[in-house]
């Protein structure tokens, strides 16, 4: 049975592949029945998020799986020949219509608010999307949101060009607190106190994005927008306002993670750790 929980968000880091650790966190949430108001993701996040919305427990799981046996889903001979390394038709059209047929009603009938977080290259402002008239505008918006400058071109959408989510606003907490969710449950793919550091494609990015001088300072600035994000949310957590969950054991997954049994571990350490801290989470939640 679902639980529709009142006045909490839930806040969903991106990180690529290690995305697979929050599916691990969600379908421990589905197997409780617990349901969020509002659900914020960026990145690699929303193609799980949306799925976490639909009801579909384990299909993200099982998609990853898919992938990593029969595709080659991060190709550095797709980068040359096609400007993105992970393979984003895979990902956002093979996986919905087929691998894993997205359950689209269920998905808009759910009563979830479903923020999709991507960056304007042109003004390097974050732009929040929460209205999805159509299958394929959802995974276009979670595409763009997955698109990271240097290793996935823009996407175009209405009359902007969209890239990753992460630039402009690494973990969507403020979206969700602006709309009146004061307390989030926040789900990281990164250890605590992880510190981000400098990008070292500075090179790159002077030289691919000549025309888009807003959007090199995003990138050049970023590790310091997502330093200073969570200390926020660590803050936070020690205020109770937000329900911090993030990998205990040190990480064995990158973001361009390939090894199949590599990501089935981190799904089940992403299950296993929710899993104890269910009693915890339970008592937040009652406030």
């Amino acid at each position: 049975m679902t639980r529709l929980v009142n006045d909490v968000g839930l806040v969903l880091e991106g990180g690529g592949m290690r995305g697979i650790y929050t599916a691990g966190v969600l379908d421990c949430l589905s197997d409780w029945g617990l349901k969020f108001p509002l659900v914020a993701s960026s990145s690699s996040s929303a193609l799980i998020g949306s799925y976490y919305i639909s009801e579909q427990r384990g299909q993200i799981f099982e998609a990853y799986n898919y992938l990593t046996d029969n595709h080659r889903i991060i190709s550095f001979k797709h980068m040359m020949t096609h400007k993105e390394l992970f393979r984003m038709d895979l990902l956002f059209q093979l996986v919905p219509e087929k691998v894993a047929p997205f359950d689209y009603r269920t998905f808009t009938e759910s009563g979830v608010r479903f923020l999709i977080s991507t960056t304007d290259i042109l003004t390097g402002s974050a732009v929040y999307h929460d209205t999805f008239p159509s299958q394929e505008i959802l995974f276009t918006l979670a595409r763009a949101s997955s698109s990271l400058p240097v290793f996935a071109p823009s996407v175009a959408f209405e009359d902007k060009l969209l890239v990753d989510g992460g630039v402009a606003d690494p973990i969507p907490i403020k979206p969700s607190i602006e709309r009146g969710y004061r307390r989030n449950v926040v789900i990281l793919t990164r250890n605590r106190g992880y510190i981000k550091k400098p990008s070292s494609l500075g090179w790159a990015y002077r030289r691919l994005f000549r025309q888009y001088p807003e959007l090199i300072k995003l990138l050049k600035n970023r590790h310091e927008r997502y330093n200073q994000t969570t200390q926020d949310i660590q803050k936070m957590d020690r205020d109770r306002d937000v329900f911090l969950i993030c990998p205990e054991k040190p990480l064995i997954a990158g973001r361009m993670e390939r090894n199949k049994l590599v990501l089935q571990e981190l799904y089940m350490q992403g299950y296993t750790e929710m899993q104890q801290k269910k009693e915890a989470l339970h008592s937040f939640l009652l406030g």
